[in-house]
C-alpha cells in the first residue's frame, strides 16, 4: 500500500466511449491516462473480446479519439498522430480489430466533434461563424474582439460570439463537405436513421433563449433545408428514433421548478406531429449527476435497443442504468450503489463504465439474471496499492427532509484520537455526491481528515420539490448543511469540533462563502470557482443571464437588493475564516471576478486570505485540467488546511 498523494492521479486510467460491435462480440472504448512529462492525457483505443474474456490495447498512437464500428472487424477513428500544423482539420483512420497499422481514411476540412456513421457517410457536428469579423483579415490575431450577443463565450471553448455549431454530412468521395444546417441555429443533440437526421436546434440572434426545438433534415435529397418540428416554448434535451416515423425525446416546459425541472419522456409521431407522453409519474433526471474526479471522456447519455429507449439515471445518491418500454414501463438495470459513466446497448447486451466506493472505472455487464459482472481490471493495480476509506452513509432528518450523508474517516484511524474534519458541498446545485471513489476527498482522509459530505436540498436524486431552491440560496440549503455538520459532531465524537474546515466548488464555493460569512465555527475555508456576487454573475458570465434570473428570481435592475441580500459579498465584512480561493482564468462559467471580489473583501478586512489563479484553465480545472494544475490546486488546498487546523 502507498500513501495518496496529489499526482496518485497520475496512475489511475479512465473510461468512456464504448460501443459493442456490430455482431456482438467485442466492445471498443477509449482509456486515458495521465502524461506528466507531455502534462496532458494520452488517450488510445482498447478492445474487450466476449469470447475469452480478455481486454487488450488495440490502438498505441496516444491521440486517438472518437471511433465508430465500421464493419464486424473495423473500426473508423478520429486521430492528431503525425499531425505537425494547428490547422483545424480532422484525420481519420482505419483499423482491422484482429490485427494490423491503421491506415489512413480521409481528412475532414473541420473540427470534428463526435461523428455518426450511416454506412456510406459521416455525420457530425462543427463550429462554424454565422456572419464575417469586421476586423480586417491581415493574417496576424485580431487585437480588437467585437460582441454583439449573448453569451459572447462559453466554458471552456472561449469567446463564441456569432459562432453556432452546424451539422454536415461527409464521405470520401466528397470534395467538400454538405453542410445541412446553416444561418442561426446551433445544433445540440442529434440522431440519424433510414436518411434522416433529427436534432435539437436553438435558434437566436442577440440573446439565446433557455428554450430549444426540434428539427428534421432529409440526408439523401441535395439542398434540402431542416423542417422545424416544435413551435412551443419547451426545453429538449435527449433525441432517438423510435421508429422509421417517430421519434423519443426528453422535453421540460419549466413551469413547476425552472430550469433544473426534471425532463419527461415523450414520443413524437413524425406523421402526425403530435407528441405524447410516456412518463407522467416520472420525477428523476434523465442524466448522471453524481460528482468525482476520476472520470475524463464524454460518455452517451441514451441509445435506442429494440424498442426501448436506454439511458442513464439519477437516484438519491448513485446513478444507475435504466431503460422505458413504448408503453412507459421503466426498468432499472443496474443496481443501487456507485456511478453509471457511459454504457452501450445491442441485441438486448449491455455494456456499461461503473464506478464504485470500492473501485475506479471498469467494464461490467449484465447477465440473463440481472446479476452484474465486472469485464476488466485495467485499474486494479492502481486501486490495490493506493490507501482509501470507503465512505460510511447516515441519514440526517430536518424537519420532514431526509438528507442523505456520508463520512470518510482518517487513514490509519483510531477511536481514541481526535481528528480535523473538512466540510465538502458540491457544486450544481443540482447534483449529487455519493458513494463512489472522489480523489480529493479521498486525499484528504489519508492526510488525517475526517471529510462530512451530503446531499441537501437543491440536489438532484429526489424530485422537483427537492432539487428546487430558487430564489433561496443560503437558505434551507445552508440549514440543512449545518444541521449535517451538526449531526456528525453528536454522532462520532473523534471528530475535533475546534477544527473545522469548509470547502466547496461552483455552487460549493457560493456556499462556502456564504458560509464564511454567517457563522464563524469553521477555521479554515477553501472555495474554488465560486460566486461572490449576483449582480456581476448575472452580466459576466456565460450562463449568467439566464441562469441567475431563474435561480434568484430577479436580475440586477428591477431585483437588485434581492440579488445582493443572496450574495455572499454583502457579508464578507463578517468573515473571520482563513480563506484560500482556488480559480481559474478561463472560467467563464464562473468568472474569475467573482474570486476576486471576495478575496479583495476579506483582505481589506484584515482576514487571512489567498487567492490562486490558474493560467490556461475553465471551470474544469478539478475534473479535466493539465495534470500539472490539478496537482498543484491539492497541494494548495492540503497546504492551506494543515496550516489553519493541524
Amino acid at each position: 500500500m502507498s500513501e495518496l498523494t496529489p499526482d496518485s492521479l497520475a496512475d489511475f486510467r479512465f473510461l468512456s466511449q464504448l460501443e459493442i460491435s456490430l455482431d456482438g462480440a467485442k466492445v471498443a472504448f477509449l482509456v486515458k491516462e495521465a502524461n506528466e512529462e507531455e502534462d496532458g492525457y494520452d488517450s488510445n483505443i482498447w478492445l474487450y473480446d466476449f469470447s475469452d474474456r480478455s481486454s487488450y490495447q488495440l490502438t498505441t498512437s496516444n491521440q486517438d479519439e472518437s471511433f465508430a464500428w465500421t464493419g464486424e472487424d473495423e473500426l473508423l477513428f478520429t486521430s492528431s498522430r503525425n499531425r505537425e500544423s494547428e490547422e483545424e482539420v480532422t484525420d481519420f483512420y482505419r483499423i482491422n480489430v484482429n490485427g494490423g497499422e491503421a491506415v489512413k481514411a480521409f481528412t475532414v476540412p473541420q473540427p470534428v466533434s463526435g461523428f455518426e456513421w450511416t454506412g456510406e457517410k459521416l455525420i457530425y457536428k462543427s463550429p462554424v461563424k454565422i456572419t464575417n469579423d469586421e476586423e480586417e483579415d491581415n493574417g496576424e490575431e485580431p487585437r480588437c474582439l467585437t460582441l454583439d450577443e449573448i453569451p459572447f463565450w462559453s466554458n471552456g471553448k472561449g469567446f463564441t460570439n456569432k459562432k453556432r455549431i452546424h451539422l454536415f454530412s461527409f464521405s470520401e468521395d466528397m470534395e467538400e463537405p454538405i453542410e445541412l444546417t446553416e444561418g442561426s441555429v446551433s445544433v445540440e443533440e442529434y440522431a440519424v436513421r433510414d436518411g434522416k437526421a433529427v436534432f435539437v436546434g436553438r435558434d437566436y440572434r442577440d440573446k439565446a433563449p433557455i428554450t430549444n426545438s426540434l428539427y428534421l433534415v432529409d440526408l439523401d435529397t441535395e439542398d434540402s433545408s431542416p423542417v422545424r418540428l416544435t413551435e412551443e416554448e419547451f426545453q429538449f434535451r435527449l433525441v432517438e428514433f423510435s421508429g422509421p416515423e417517430s421519434l423519443y425525446v426528453t422535453m421540460t416546459d419549466m413551469e413547476e421548478a425552472g430550469l433544473n425541472q426534471n425532463h419527461r419522456l415523450y414520443e413524437y409521431d413524425l406523421r402526425s406531429e403530435e407528441l405524447t407522453l410516456l412518463t407522467p409519474d416520472w420525477d428523476s433526471s434523465f442524466a448522471n449527476s453524481v460528482l468525482t474526479d476520476v472520470r475524463l471522456g464524454q460518455g452517451q447519455d441514451s441509445t435506442i435497443d429494440g424498442e426501448r429507449f436506454y439511458f442513464v439515471s439519477t437516484r438519491k445518491g448513485f446513478s444507475c442504468l435504466s431503460s422505458i418500454s413504448p408503453s412507459g414501463e421503466v426498468e432499472h438495470l443496474t443496481g443501487r450503489k456507485g456511478s453509471v459513466d457511459d454504457f452501450s446497448v445491442r441485441d438486448g447486451r449491455a455494456v456499461y463504465v461503473k464506478l464504485s466506493d470500492d473501485h475506479l472505472q471498469e467494464l461490467y455487464t449484465l447477465s440473463d439474471k440481472g446479476e452484474e459482472r465486472k469485464l476488466t481490471s485495467l485499474n486494479d493495480k492502481a486501486f490495490s496499492e493506493a490507501v482509501f476509506t470507503s465512505p460510511e452513509g447516515f441519514t440526517v432528518e430536518r424537519g420532514e427532509v431526509e438528507i442523505d450523508s456520508w463520512i470518510i474517516r482518517p487513514h490509519d484511524f483510531d477511536a481514541e484520537k481526535q481528528y480535523p474534519a473538512i466540510l465538502e458541498v458540491h457544486g450544481g446545485p443540482k447534483a449529487v455526491y455519493g458513494d463512489v471513489y472522489f480523489h480529493e476527498m479521498q486525499l484528504l482522509a489519508n492526510q488525517g481528515y475526517v471529510v462530512i459530505y451530503s446531499n441537501p436540498r437543491g440536489s438532484d436524486g429526489k424530485g422537483n420539490d427537492f432539487a428546487d431552491i430558487r430564489g433561496k440560496y443560503g437558505g434551507e440549503d445552508y440549514k440543512d448543511i449545518m444541521r449535517v455538520v451538526d449531526v456528525a459532531l453528536k454522532k462520532y465524537s473523534f471528530i475535533d469540533r475546534e477544527n473545522l474546515g469548509v470547502t466547496g466548488g461552483s455552487y460549493g464555493g457560493f456556499m462556502t462563502n456564504w458560509i464564511i460569512g454567517h457563522t464563524d465555527r469553521f477555521s479554515a475555508a477553501v472555495s474554488s470557482r465560486s460566486i461572490s456576487n449576483w449582480v456581476s454573475k448575472f452580466n459576466t458570465t456565460d450562463i449568467g443571464y439566464f441562469f441567475v434570473a431563474d435561480q434568484q428570481n430577479g436580475n440586477p435592475w428591477e431585483n437588485h437588493d434581492r440579488l445582493w441580500e443572496q450574495s455572499p459579498l454583502k457579508y464578507a465584512d463578517k468573515v473571520e475564516t482563513p480563506t484560500l480561493f482556488i480559480h481559474s482564468r478561463e472560467d467563464y462559467r464562473c468568472w474569475e471576478g467573482e474570486a476576486m471580489q471576495m478575496f479583495t473583501a476579506l483582505k481589506y478586512h484584515g482576514v487571512p486570505a489567498r487567492l490562486c489563479l490558474f493560467e490556461g484553465e475553465n471551470h474544469n480545472l478539478s475534473r479535466n485540467g493539465t495534470p500539472k494544475n490539478r496537482f498543484k490546486r491539492l497541494e494548495e488546498m492540503l497546504a492551506w488546511f494543515d496550516k489553519y487546523l493541524k
